[in-house]
């Protein structure tokens, strides 16, 4: 009975020891990729340093505050965008899953917003605009403008926005692990290892090569990790569901601006399509990206569609802008769609204001 007392303890012990080791090696996980992947932060945690935005999603109304509800889901939900702009506006979180169109419209009183950011990644648009969708019955035909309007802005226009905005603490990411959870995400990551080993296909994650070493702060610059289900690398969309993920938006941005509801689309791309000028991998840089096909001009004042200032911003030399180790932005990523929303809130808020005030 020893004998066996005595190996169990001694296997106990070799785990510990073991996790420790490539807890060490690894260093304590800080991005959703490296938590789901065989891919160590020593490699893919960024090492410039990040402002410490706090989380602001539910906050009370104030007066003097227009209320904007937020509908979205793990970028909104992570509510440091809202941050940046709580000095002027508070905000409610209501999942995408959980609410429909009619729902909104329905809202009055305390519960009608001033206004409504809708908040969708790009491998989501099928699911929130397409022929699945449930916040409205899908729309599948639909007049779109014949010519596409480039939307376009300059980085010192982005930067002069984003100057604007209230500043955080600056923090380093923890390279060392300094509590017995970070101990046990060794043997997290040693799990993570062997599943990789044995069927190197379900990975969560993949890892591609890039053609600069300068767009991340991560040891390992020239590679970039991304989710597997991101769409240019894993979903397709036919034509006629395109057509009514168009036409889906389309009728939500009318039956909005029927209702005088000041509001947003906002589509964000997912990490692979901003991204995806610098892959060396020349077959997935050449594909078609589901935001790139989308019309968002044809929602005329309310439409945001994040690829183009995003990438303005990366060309500019901003690094981490999607932080390496994970699908999120860094803060310069929030600091930017904290601009670009703040900038079509105010002018269709001030346009109301200014209609009511002139009716007789």
């Amino acid at each position: 009975m020893k004998t066996y007392n005595t190996i169990f303890l001694a296997l106990v012990l070799f785990i510990v020891c073991m996790s420790a080791a490539i807890m060490l090696w690894s260093q304590p996980i800080s991005g959703d990729l490296t938590r789901i992947s065989a891919y160590p932060e020593r490699w893919f945690g960024w090492n410039e340093p990040q402002q410490d935005i706090p989380s602001v999603i539910n906050t009370p109304r104030q007066a003097g505050k227009k209320h904007i509800l937020v509908i979205g889901d793990s970028f909104s939900e992570a509510g440091r965008w809202q941050s940046l702009l709580s000095d002027k506006y508070t905000f409610s979180f209501i999942h995408s899953g959980k609410i429909t169109l009619a729902d909104v419209l329905a809202r009055q009183g305390d519960k009608k917003p001033d206004a409504l950011v809708i908040e969708t990644g790009e491998r989501a648009l099928p699911d929130m605009y397409g022929q699945a969708s449930t916040f409205l019955k899908p729309v599948t035909q639909c007049q779109l403008p014949v010519e596409t309007k480039e939307n376009t802005v300059s980085i010192e226009a982005l930067q002069e926005q984003i100057a604007k905005l209230p500043t955080f603490p600056l923090i380093e990411r923890k390279v060392l692990p300094n509590n017995g959870n970070n101990i046990s995400e060794g043997f997290h990551i040693f799990k993570l290892y062997t599943s990789a080993l044995i069927k190197p296909k379900k990975r969560k994650a993949r890892v591609l090569a890039l053609t600069s070493n300068q767009l991340f702060s991560n040891t390992k610059s020239d590679h970039i990790l991304l989710l597997s289900k991101d769409f240019l690398l894993y979903d397709t969309i036919d034509a006629n569901n395109l057509k009514t993920v168009h036409c889906t938006m389309q009728a939500v941005n009318q039956a909005l601006s029927n209702a005088k509801l000041p509001h947003i689309i906002l589509t964000l791309p997912d990490k692979a399509s901003a991204y995806q000028p610098y892959l060396a991998d020349l077959e997935i840089k050449q594909r078609p990206a589901l935001i790139d096909q989308l019309r968002i001009d044809a929602l005329i004042g309310y439409g945001v569609n994040m690829l183009q200032p995003i990438r303005t911003m990366i060309a500019a030399g901003n690094k981490d802008v999607y932080l390496p180790n994970d699908t999120h932005w860094g803060y310069k990523g929030f600091q930017l769609a904290a601009a670009l929303i703040d900038e079509k809130l105010s002018t269709q808020l001030s346009e109301k204001t200014s209609t009511a005030v002139t009716q007789p």
